[in-house]
C-alpha cells in the first residue's frame, strides 16, 4: 500500500513538474514580445524627446518643443516602470531622456528669485495689468465682470470676445478709455483702462483678422517716465507632417514683429510689456527668438517682490498636460511685483496677472 501510494505521488508529482514547465514555455513568448514592445516604446519616447529638445533651438521642430512637459512625464513614467519590470537598457534611455528634457524645462519651472521691495530709487506704486483669452465661443459677459470684480486691474487687455461680453466689457465703471469693440475675428483685442493712453494704435501688417496692440502710457502716478504695452494674439502652430514639421510662418512673423515694435519704444526710453496668446511656449524657438530680438525678459523667470512658481495658463488645471502659451515679457525698467494666474472665468485658457513697477528711466 505505501509503496503504491509513493509510485503515485511520484508520478503526479512529475505530472505537476511538467505542467509548470509548459506553463512557463508558453508564459516565456509573451513576456519576451512585452519586453520586445516595452523597449520601442522607450525609443519612440526618447526620440520624441530628442525632437523636443531640438525644437528649442530649430523652428522646424517646433511643434515637439511645445510638448516637452507632456514628454518629460512620460519618460518619468517609463523610467518607473523599467525599474518595475527590471530592463535595466530601457531604464538608462528612460533615465537620461528624462535627465535632458528636466534640464531643458527647469528654468521655466522654478520659482524665480525675490528682491526686497521698495529698494530701488524711483520706484513708484505698482501698475495692475490683466490679461486674458475669454474662449469666445464659452464664455460672456460674467466672465469679464468676475474678472474685473476679482483683480480690479488698471489696464486690462481682452482677446476671443463675441457680443456676449460687449455689455460688460464696455460698461464696466471706472474705466474712461476704451478701444472700439472687435468686429469679430477671435485674434482681435480690446483694451480697456483706468489711465487715460498717450497714444494707442493697431498694427495690421498681417491682415485685419490679425492686429497688433500699441499703447502708451505716459500719466502713470509716480512714475517719470512711459510704459508702451504691446498686445497680440498669434495664431495657432499647423500640426507636424511627418517626424518633423511645418514652419509656423503667420504666427511666428507676428511674434517677430511684435519683438521689432518692443525694441523700437526701448529704442526711445520707454519701459516696454510684450504680453499675449503667444500659443507657443517659453521653451520653445519662437519664444527664444522673440527674447533675443526684443531685448525683454521673460517675467515668468524674473526676480519678483512676490514670486510665485509659474504655471501653465492653458488646460492649467489638467497636471502634465497644460501649456504656457500666455507671456509677458519686460524691459529691464520694470520690476515685477506678482504675476500668477487670474480667476477661473470659465474659459480653457485662465488670465494671466501682472503688478508691475516702473523704475526710474
Amino acid at each position: 500500500m505505501w509503496r503504491g501510494r509513493g509510485a503515485t505521488g511520484r508520478r503526479g508529482m512529475k505530472g505537476c513538474t511538467l505542467g509548470a514547465g509548459r506553463d512557463r514555455s508558453r508564459r516565456a513568448p509573451r513576456r519576451h514580445w512585452a519586453e520586445g514592445a516595452f523597449s520601442q516604446l522607450v525609443l519612440v519616447v526618447c526620440v520624441l524627446a530628442i525632437l523636443a529638445l531640438a525644437g528649442s533651438w530649430w523652428p522646424l521642430f517646433d511643434f515637439y518643443a511645445q510638448l516637452q512637459m507632456q514628454i518629460l512625464v512620460v519618460t518619468t513614467v517609463s523610467m518607473l516602470v523599467a525599474v518595475s519590470v527590471q530592463m535595466w537598457r530601457s531604464f538608462v534611455q528612460s533615465l537620461v531622456c528624462a535627465a535632458a528634457l528636466g534640464w531643458s524645462l527647469y528654468p521655466h519651472l522654478a520659482p524665480p528669485p525675490r528682491v526686497e521691495p521698495g529698494v530701488a530709487p524711483g520706484a513708484g506704486a505698482p501698475v495692475r495689468i490683466a490679461w486674458a483669452n475669454l474662449r469666445n465661443w464659452v464664455t460672456g459677459g460674467p466672465a469679464v465682470v468676475r474678472l474685473l470684480d476679482t483683480e480690479t486691474p488698471d489696464i486690462v487687455i481682452l482677446t476671443e470676445l463675441t457680443e456676449r461680453h460687449r455689455a460688460a466689457a464696455m460698461t464696466a465703471p471706472g474705466y474712461r478709455f476704451r478701444t472700439p469693440f472687435p468686429a469679430g475675428s477671435a485674434f482681435d483685442l480690446l483694451l480697456i483702462s483706468r489711465i487715460q493712453p498717450t497714444e494707442v494704435r493697431f498694427d495690421y501688417a498681417f491682415g485685419a483678422d490679425y492686429p497688433i496692440l500699441e499703447a502708451r502710457f505716459c500719466a502713470i502716478d509716480g512714475a517719470s517716465v512711459c510704459l508702451a504695452i504691446i498686445a497680440l494674439h498669434a495664431p495657432r502652430p499647423p500640426l507636424p507632417e511627418a517626424a518633423w514639421g511645418e514652419p509656423a510662418v503667420l504666427r511666428d512673423g507676428l511674434l517677430a514683429l511684435a519683438a521689432t515694435m518692443a525694441r523700437r519704444r526701448l529704442a526711445a526710453q520707454d519701459h516696454v510689456l510684450l504680453i499675449g496668446d503667444f500659443n507657443a511656449t517659453p521653451y520653445s524657438s519662437a519664444v527664444r527668438d522673440m527674447l533675443a530680438r526684443s531685448g525683454l525678459i521673460d517675467t515668468a523667470a524674473a526676480a519678483a517682490e512676490n514670486p510665485e512658481q509659474p504655471r501653465p495658463t492653458w488646460l492649467s488645471t489638467w497636471p502634465g498636460v497644460g501649456l504656457p502659451i500666455d507671456n509677458a515679457l519686460i524691459s529691464p525698467g520694470l520690476r515685477v511685483v506678482e504675476r500668477r494666474l487670474g480667476p477661473n472665468i470659465q474659459s480653457d485658457h485662465r488670465p494671466l496677472v501682472l503688478h508691475l513697477r516702473l523704475l526710474g528711466p
